[in-house]
This record gives structure tokens, sequence and C-alpha cells, in this order.
């Protein structure tokens, strides 16, 4: 039996199946009240640190929790857990890898790093949400305002 094939379908099949599945939906926006950390309180430890971490999603903020991480003395970021590949799923929820040195969503198997949120293994292409950090002292404000 031969299956003949129009051109144009053969070229339709061949332009199409060889981009990128670049899902574009995006993270939903929520506002949220500031987050106000004391860094001096001991469940901060962590985060006295360069390169420290700590999941502050029991405390509110972000579409699904966030993650904050200290870059360096004086700066800090908060990623949003909500996953940028396809945000709306429900499993779309990344956390910090239990080696402590990446993030991860479990559903797709993106994995991000910490110093800008880049996506560096799975279906991800763009980066985690950040939310802007203040740091005053020991206490830390992350507001619902998004940076690049």
């Amino acid at each position: 039996m031969i299956i003949r094939i129009s051109k144009i379908t053969l070229i339709s099949f061949l332009l199409f199946s060889c981009e990128p599945n670049l899902v574009d939906d995006p993270i939903p926006v929520v506002n949220f009240d500031d987050v106000v950390i004391n860094l001096s309180f001991p469940a901060y430890i962590n985060l006295n640190k360069e390169g420290g971490f700590k999941d502050i999603s029991d405390l509110g903020g972000g579409v699904r929790g966030i993650i904050v991480y200290r870059l360096s003395p004086t700066a800090f970021v908060a990623y949003e857990k909500n996953c940028s590949y396809t945000p709306n799923e429900a499993c779309s929820t990344v956390e910090v890898h239990s080696s402590g040195l990446f993030m991860i969503d479990p559903c797709c198997s993106s994995s991000f790093n910490f110093s800008d949120a880049m996506p560096t293994g799975g279906p991800a292409w763009r980066p985690l949400r950040k939310y802007r950090t203040q740091l005053n002292g020991n206490t830390l404000t992350i507001t619902d305002e998004i940076i690049d």
C-alpha cells in the first residue's frame, strides 16, 4: 500500500514539527501585602549568609509562594514558586532541590539556578518571576512589584 502525501502537507509538517514548543502562558499576577522578615529570628538563619535560601511560602505572597535567596551581603532576590513553564497546571510549583544547589519543578523537571532564576534544564525557557526586595538593617521586605 502506498500513501501519498502532498508537498504542502509535507512542508507544513516539517516546518511546524521542527519549531520548539515554547508554551507562552503567562504566570498569573496576584497582588499581595508586603512580606516582612526579621533576619535576626532563628527561622531565617540560612538567609544570614551568602548563598543562603529560605522558602517563605507560609508567610504569604506570590502565586504559589516565594523562595528568598541571598546573593551578597546586601542583595536578596525573591523568586515566585510558580514555574514559568505551563504555569496554570496544578502541579507547576518550584521547590529547592534536596542538594540546595538549584530550584526544580518536579512536575515538568525544569530546573533553575539561584543567581538569576534562568532555566538550566527541562522544558522551561523563561526565568522565574522576581519580586522587589528591600533590606533595611535586619529587616527584609518583599513587595508584589515584579522586576525583570
